[in-house]
């Protein structure tokens, strides 16, 4: 019985229809625009230029910015889910999302 019960309970940390699309996008933009890359930055231990472009051209540098001030609005998790995604393929270059986050 306590097994039927457990399973009803991870409902509560499934996450929304919402964020698991974004996290989809996420990591498909990052397997192909900064996972190519991401060897290179380290060895030069130089900016990640490429993912600092390609996390802007999708508006995923700052995604927990209000709409009013020009961001997408996103919530907490989103912002976790970028940096997360960002993170699987170069831990350089999830600092971008995420010192942007913390600076704001």
């Amino acid at each position: 019985m306590a097994g039927s019960a457990g399973a009803a309970d991870f409902d509560l940390f499934r996450i929304s229809e919402e964020h698991g699309m974004l996290r989809e996008a996420v990591r498909g933009l990052a397997e192909a625009k900064i996972a190519p890359f991401a060897a290179e930055v380290d060895e030069q231990g130089r900016f990640p230029q490429e993912a600092l472009d390609a996390l802007q051209g999708n508006d995923l540098h700052a995604v927990h910015v209000p709409e009013e001030y020009g961001g997408a609005g996103a919530d907490a998790l989103a912002t976790v889910i970028v940096i997360e995604e960002v993170a699987r393929v170069c831990a350089s270059s999830s600092l971008i999302p995420a010192v942007n986050k913390l600076g704001s």
